[in-house]
């Protein structure tokens, strides 16, 4: 039998294989779709994927409460109490699929709100809107409720192998009906969007199958103490005001593009977002890879030890954004022209808002990890609600008079002012209680400053550089790699955490062992 760690060594590969295979098809796919239909129905695409992201905060949390009640009765063996699990997670699910429903009927009025220039000619936004919806209601009502046999019994990969394997069929057939039919954009459009139900239901189908066949036993038959639903329901309620402002962080942009500047505008948005939201994803992996070790530390170390962690944990991950942001800043202009061409580019102005939307997403992430392993979810209650209302009252105002810049300006101002220094205050007021959030906080403007500085210098020398296409791209990465380096180590080299953070990443790379005593 497999141990803890083999299953975790597998659901890791898994996952990074997984998220590769998003990404590829994903690029592939959008390209097809903007060099054969154009920008337009890239931007209608994106549009219906926000605003089924929304529609599905009613499912946020209550997967991860109901694998975390399965842990204990599959350890145990207890086969009843996995049988009432499955019957109330089936239960809830096809409920969550009637509210979709609904709530998907009641916005379909407003569409026309939503939607009100540039959509192309034949194509019935109703019906499109309707194939979509469809997709994600299908998806609560057939059988996926069982794939939290999987993941609670350590078995995750199972799910991203079938994932993956129905990501690639999709994307294959979304493909054959843009190109054969790419005479006839509309028809096209409507067998692409159509592939989508028919690959949700026979993925469905398969993980039905699998889980019937592994678990042969377990039936949704019986029901569940009220002690443990009442569990449930808090967990759910944590987990779900948790997550709500990043859900409406980035559906509501693509929905005020759309609303106020057009499709076609939100499609040369997305394809500028697609690429930073690839590398974040692939940061998340990173980031997410040592939340268990946090959490783990947080409870058999101290307070002090933990701190010691966090600061040098923090100046690492930082190290990596201020590269990764520095790169974005040399190469994402000749990136974007040579992938879907000139006439898909925004001004360097907008660029570099692009740049410091990624930045911001990411300075505050080692402080949520650590928030999150503290289990802090309750007491930042509130902060996801301020967080989101404010996010679109700027969103619409500032979108009328500076466009994109002033969507992404309204995103940026949320994530520093509110979730930065609210979030960054819940885990020192209710974890790091002997630490100074002040002296934090100056830290981390430190690093702005200092990313600022080299990403200004690497636009200054590579706009020296006229080179273009993949010259461009491989000259401008090696100029902001050298450049990030040496103005992140120049400029943090006195910080008391520098060189237990470098000796660490050294260890972690292999090429310094570890010492006998513990930094």
């Amino acid at each position: 039998m497999a141990t803890r760690t083999q299953h975790a060594k597998r659901n890791i590969i898994t996952s990074v294989i997984n998220k590769l295979v998003i990404m590829l098809t994903n690029f592939i796919l959008r390209t097809i779709l903007i060099y054969y239909l154009g920008s337009v129905y890239l931007g209608l695409d994106s549009l219906f994927t926000s605003i089924l992201q929304i529609l599905a905060l009613s499912e946020l949390g209550i997967g991860s409460a109901m694998v975390y009640s399965m842990y204990k009765p599959l350890a145990e063996d207890d086969t009843a109490t996995i049988c009432a699990l499955l019957r109330l997670y089936r239960t809830v699910y096809r409920w969550i699929a009637l509210a979709m429903t609904i709530m998907g009927l009641a916005i379909m009025p407003f569409l026309h709100i939503i939607v009100k220039k540039d959509l192309p000619e034949g194509l019935n936004l109703y019906v499109l809107y309707l194939i979509n919806l469809g997709n994600s209601v299908v998806s609560y009502l057939m059988f996926s409720y069982r794939s939290s046999l999987f993941t609670a019994d350590q078995q995750y990969s199972v799910n991203n192998n079938i994932y993956s394997i129905f990501k690639v069929g999709t994307t294959v057939l979304q493909i054959i009906a843009i190109i054969a039919l790419r005479d006839h954009e509309y028809l096209a459009y409507y067998f692409y969007s159509l592939a989508l139900p028919f690959s949700t239901i026979l993925r469905n189908l398969a993980l039905y199958y699998l889980s019937t066949k592994r678990y042969p036993n377990y039936k949704c038959e019986g029901s569940v103490p009220k002690e443990e639903i009442n569990k449930i329901k808090k967990r759910v309620a944590g987990m779900f005001l948790h997550k709500v402002s990043f859900v409406f962080r980035n559906s509501l942009d693509s929905i005020v593009i759309s609303a106020f500047l057009g499709l076609e505008l939100l499609g040369q948005y997305n394809s500028y977002y697609f690429i930073i939201n690839a590398i974040t994803g692939i940061m998340v992996l990173v980031s997410n890879s040592v939340t268990a070790s946090v959490g783990n530390s947080m409870v058999v170390e101290s307070k002090e030890k933990n701190y010691a962690d966090f600061k040098k944990l923090q100046l690492l991950y930082m190290w990596l954004v201020s590269w990764l942001t520095v790169g974005f800043v040399g190469c994402l202009q000749p990136f974007i022209k040579l992938w879907i061409g000139e006439k898909m580019m925004f001004g360097d102005i907008v660029m570099v808002v692009f740049c410091i939307y990624f930045f911001a997403t990411h300075f505050s992430r080692i402080c949520h990890i650590y928030r999150d392993a503290a289990g802090l979810w309750w007491q930042d209650r509130f902060r996801p609600i301020v967080e989101t209302v404010v996010n679109l009252s700027l969103n619409i105002l500032l979108v009328r008079y500076i466009g994109v810049t002033g969507v992404m300006l309204s995103t940026i101002f949320c994530i520093v002012f509110i979730e930065g220094t609210w979030g960054t205050r819940i885990l020192f007021k209710h974890y790091f209680t002997e630490e100074k959030q002040s002296k934090y906080m100056l830290k981390l403007l430190w690093l702005w400053i200092v990313t600022a500085a080299a990403g200004a210098a690497c636009y200054f020398v590579c706009g020296m550089i006229n080179l273009e296409g993949i010259p461009a791209i491989i000259v401008y990465g090696i100029i902001a790699t050298v450049i990030s380096f040496v103005f992140y180590a120049a400029g943090n080299c006195f910080l008391p955490e520098f060189k237990p953070a470098v000796s660490f990443a050294l260890r972690l790379a292999g090429i310094k062992k570890k010492p006998k005593k513990a930094e």
